[in-house]
C-alpha cells in the first residue's frame, strides 16, 4: 500500500528519532511503536508517536545527518511493510559540476529546477550528485531547500541518471570503480555510458527491420575514396562526435573535391583540386576515430536542411515509448540542424505538412514513431550497461522514406516547443523512478 504524506525534519543536538503521525492515522494504517524508517538505502529506527494534526505528516526529531538534510517534502510516497517505513522515489543526477556556483550558471538549470518541482509535485525527492560525490566516499549532493540549491549530506537515490558530459571521465578506472559500488547498493543507474556511432549502427544494421533505414556506413577515413566513387556524396563524423561537432560533408564533383564543415577551420566551404590534397588535409584533422557514411537526399526546408529529434523513455512496464517529438530546421550558414549549431525547432506535424498531404504527413509519423521504438528497444538490449533515455535523429527523403541518422545517451534537453510546462522528459523520468521505486518496495 502506497500512501502520499509530507515530510519535514527538525534539527535537534540530540536524537530523539521520533516520527510524529497523525492520531486518526495511527489506527488506520500499521504503523508500530518502534519502527525503522528506510530511503534510499538509509535506516534509521524511529519512534512512532501521535499527533493531533489532521494530515499525514511525517515530523522527524533527529540530527541524523543522512535524514536532517531532506529538506520539507510537500509530496512524498511511503509504503508500509514488516516494521518498515519505506520513503521514495529518490531521484539523482549525475553531473560533472560540483559547485553551488556552476549550478546557478549550468544550461540545464531550468531542467533541474522542473525536475525538482514536479517531483515535489507528484511525490518524491530530487537532487543534484556531483561527480566528486559519485567518485569518493561522501554522499553530499546539491538539493533545493525551497529557496535556493543547497549542498547537503543525502541518502542513496533509488535511480541515477547519468549525465556525466565527459567520455574520458566515464572510460577512467575511478568511473568504473565507482558505478561497480553504486549498483552493488542497489542503485539503477540509467545511460551508463555515451554511445559511440560507430557503436550504434553496429547494433542495428543486421535487423531486417532497420537495416533499410540506414545509410551505409564503414569506419575510418582510409575507406572515404571507394565510399565517394560508390555515392559521390558523403558524411565524415567523429564515431565520438556530439552537438553536430566534428562532422564534414564532402562531394565529389567535376573540378575536383567540396567539403563543408564546421569544428575545422574558419574558412568554409573548401574545395580541394585532387583526392590525395583532400585526404593530406583530412590526415592533419582527423587524429581521432570517424567514420564515413553516404549522404541522402533528405528533406529541406527553404533550401535549408532538415531532420527530426524524438526522445524515447522506457515507461513504467519496462516498455519504451515516444515522449516528445520537435523538427530542426538548419540555420543558414549550416549543413547540420542541431540547435547547438544555430538550428531552429518547429512542430513536427506541421512542417511536413507544408511538404506533404495531412494524410500522407501522419503516415510518415507514424512510421518515424515506430523506428524509433524499434530502433531503442533493439539497442537498449544489445548494448552493454542500462539504457532508458534515448535521443534519435531522423531524416526524410523526398520519397517519405524515414532514414536513422544517429542515437544519443544524453540527449539534448533543450529541443522541446512548450517553454511555459513542464517538459516532457521531465514526467517521464518521474514515472520512471516512481516505478523503480515501487518495484523495488515490493
Amino acid at each position: 500500500m502506497k500512501i502520499k504524506c509530507s515530510f519535514v525534519s527538525h534539527h535537534h543536538t540530540k536524537d530523539y528519532h521520533h516520527l510524529y503521525i497523525p492520531e486518526k492515522w495511527m489506527d488506520r494504517i500499521p504503523f508500530q511503536r518502534h519502527m525503522t524508517l528506510k530511503c534510499g538505502s538509509s535506516l534509521l529506527d524511529v519512534t512512532c508517536m501521535g499527533t493531533k494534526t489532521d494530515s499525514l505528516q511525517i515530523m522527524l526529531d533527529t540530527s541524523d545527518s543522512l535524514f536532517a538534510s531532506i529538506p520539507t517534502l510537500e509530496n512524498i510516497w511511503i509504503s508500509i511493510d514488516a516494521g518498515m517505513i519505506h520513503m521514495g522515489p529518490v531521484a539523482a543526477l549525475l553531473l560533472n559540476q560540483s559547485s553551488l556556483a556552476t549550478i546557478h550558471s549550468h544550461s540545464l538549470k531550468e531542467y533541474f529546477t522542473e525536475c525538482q518541482e514536479w517531483f515535489q509535485r507528484k511525490g518524491g525527492f530530487f537532487y543534484l550528485l556531483p561527480l566528486s560525490s559519485f567518485a569518493g566516499s561522501k554522499r553530499e549532493g546539491i538539493y533545493y531547500n525551497g529557496n535556493d540549491w543547497e549542498t547537503g549530506l543525502l541518502p542513496d537515490p533509488h535511480v541515477l541518471y547519468n549525465r556525466c558530459h565527459s567520455r574520458k571521465i566515464e572510460r577512467s578506472p575511478s568511473f568504473q570503480s565507482a558505478l561497480g559500488r553504486t549498483l552493488d547498493r542497489g542503485i539503477q543507474v540509467f545511460n551508463s555510458g555515451f554511445l559511440s556511432k560507430d557503436e550504434v549502427y553496429n547494433a542495428l544494421k543486421d535487423s531486417p527491420v532497420l537495416s533499410p533505414h540506414l545509410p551505409q556506413t564503414v569506419k575510418g577515413i582510409d575507406s572515404l575514396e571507394k565510399m565517394l566513387t560508390l555515392y559521390q556524396d558523403v558524411f565524415v563524423k567523429g564515431i565520438n562526435g556530439s552537438k553536430g561537432r566534428y562532422i564534414m560533408r564532402i562531394q565529389k564533383r567535376d573540378d575536383g573535391y567540396h567539403m563543408q564543415q564546421n569544428s575545422f577551420s574558419t574558412e568554409n566551404p573548401l574545395t580541394f583540386p585532387t583526392y590525395p590534397a583532400l585526404y593530406k588535409q583530412l590526415k592533419a584533422w582527423c587524429n581521432r576515430s570517424y567514420l564515413v557514411q553516404e549522404t541522402i537526399p533528405f528533406l529541406t526546408v527553404e533550401g535549408q536542411p532538415l531532420d527530426f529529434r524524438f526522445l524515447c523513455h522506457q515507461n513504467r512496464n519496462k516498455d519504451w515509448e515516444l515522449v516528445s517529438s520537435v523538427a530542426r530546421i538548419a540555420s543558414q550558414d549550416q549543413f547540420v540542424a542541431n540547435i547547438d549549431q544555430g538550428g531552429r525547432i518547429e512542430k513536427p506535424l506541421s512542417v511536413l505538412q507544408t511538404i506533404f498531404s495531412p494524410r500522407e504527413s501522419l503516415a510518415i509519423m507514424k512510421g518515424m514513431k515506430e523506428l524509433c521504438i524499434h530502433a531503442s528497444t533493439l539497442l537498449a538490449d544489445s548494448m552493454e550497461g542500462h539504457f532508458a533515455e534515448l535521443g534519435i535523429d531522423i531524416g526524410i527523403d523526398r520519397s517519405g522514406k524515414p532514414w536513422l541518422i544517429e542515437i544519443n545517451s544524453k540527449p539534448s534537453k533543450r529541443t522541446y516547443l512548450e517553454n511555459d510546462r513542464i517538459r516532457p522528459s521531465v514526467k517521464a523520468l518521474y514515472e520512471y523512478s516512481l516505478a523503480i521505486w515501487t518495484n523495488k518496495e515490493e
